[in-house]
């Protein structure tokens, strides 16, 4: 009896047990996004966008009327004392929990983001999961501050509007918080980042008549990377430039491209199932990049007859060829102006072959990236040519 004396006690303990830190929803500021700036004097200055709770009934202050959306702003010498201070002005304590947005300014990125990482990946009450983004020229509180017509949330809508350029274009790429310190950890590659601008006047983008016209005097766009060395941002790919990074990432779904079929007649066909895959050749200091994907023709202002197998293969390779000449062009533009590693072939080529990829290193240093040759092949397949054979004429 004495073995069994504690299991009754036990089973008494786990049904008492509970959440000794909880707190009431009413208790807390859910915080959807965050946006870091710095001030003239060098201090962080950070804005949140806070969910306005409130619900008809529960004060006598309450307003069909009032934002869906609460924006708080406090500088401070460090990240955790600038959010801390936010209870000045509100008065729940922020929730960070369901952070889905982090903005960075275009200032702060081209100082450094060692300390933002530092912040965040130290703070148990942050989720990594939250994706981040660069705020081009405008502060990250003008971007906040946005009203958007289809979301409530500013922020949701920013978030929506990447993933949906990232299935049906390419131009974003996802970075969430976690992905963001991995590749400024890996010291065989650097980081890339997608960014944000406001299109449009501000101060009209925060009035509640920027969603009540069918088109908005504000609206936050997404714009081509931005890419660094080490903590600090270098500069901005073109969009070209920027699917061509996807390319090579392999982050590439869906796409289209448009071509020329004859002097002045163009033709658009969509990548479907698009894959790449890179190959690393240390001795012959060689990079393989091969592009494999379905397409569909889904305009066409030129007089061919699509049922003819030799005009199908004639567009197969001027999109094949269009494929290949741009990505080698852009690939080798990059690295030559940046002369940084965002691709992260060196890490491709450590890993494929370690003791050659010393040797080369002990060689080249900091310039072997910039000697490695870049070779790419394309193989797409037109599958489709949509509803109708030959152009729409009278």
């Amino acid at each position: 009896m004495k073995r069994y004396q504690w299991i009754f006690p036990f089973f008494l303990i786990i049904l008492f047990t509970g959440c000794y830190n909880y707190r009431e929803l009413n208790q807390i500021a859910l915080t959807s996004a965050i946006g870091i700036d710095q001030t003239e004097e060098g201090d962080y200055l950070v804005t949140v966008q806070v969910l306005n709770t409130q619900k008809q009934g529960s004060d006598t202050n309450f307003s069909g009327n009032q934002s869906k959306f609460i924006l708080y702003q406090q500088k401070g010498p460090t990240l955790q004392h600038a959010l801390r201070t936010i209870i000045f002005e509100s008065p729940r304590r922020l929730y960070v929990n369901h952070l889905n947005l982090l903005i960075i300014s275009e200032k702060v990125a081209k100082e450094s983001i060692e300390d933002i990482l530092d912040f965040f990946a130290r703070n148990t009450e942050f989720r990594k999961d939250f994706l981040v983004v660069l705020s081009r020229e405008e502060d990250p509180d003008e971007v906040m501050q946005i009203l958007t017509p289809l979301e409530t949330l500013n922020s949701k809508n920013i978030r929506d509007s990447l993933m949906s350029d990232i299935k049906f274009y390419g131009v974003a790429t996802k970075v969430t918080f976690e992905n963001l310190l991995e590749s400024y950890l890996n010291k065989k590659t650097n980081i890339v980042l997608p960014t944000i601008e406001v299109i449009g006047s501000v101060k009209k983008g925060e009035s509640e008549d920027n969603i009540k016209q069918s088109i908005p005097d504000a609206a936050v766009k997404i714009r081509p990377l931005a890419i660094f060395n080490d903590d600090k941002m270098i500069g901005y790919l073109s969009e070209e430039e920027s699917r061509v990074y996807n390319h090579v990432q392999n982050n590439i779904q869906n796409s289209i491209i448009t071509l020329n079929c004859s002097k002045d007649r163009k033709f658009t066909a969509e990548l479907i199932s698009t894959k790449t895959k890179l190959k690393a050749d240390g001795k012959n200091k060689k990079i393989s990049i091969s592009v494999k994907a379905r397409a569909s023709i889904k305009e066409i202002n030129c007089d061919v007859d699509l049922l003819d197998p030799n005009t199908i293969t004639k567009l197969e390779e001027m999109i094949n060829q269009e494929i290949i000449s741009t990505m080698e062009k852009d690939i080798q533009n990059i690295i030559k102006q940046y002369k940084t590693d965002i691709f992260g072939f060196e890490e491709l080529l450590y890993k494929t072959d370690p003791n050659t990829y010393k040797k080369l290193k002990k060689t080249y240093q900091d310039e072997l990236i910039e000697n490695l040759e870049i070779e790419v092949s394309s193989n797409v397949e037109l599958q489709t040519k949509g509803n109708i054979i030959k152009e729409i004429t009278r």
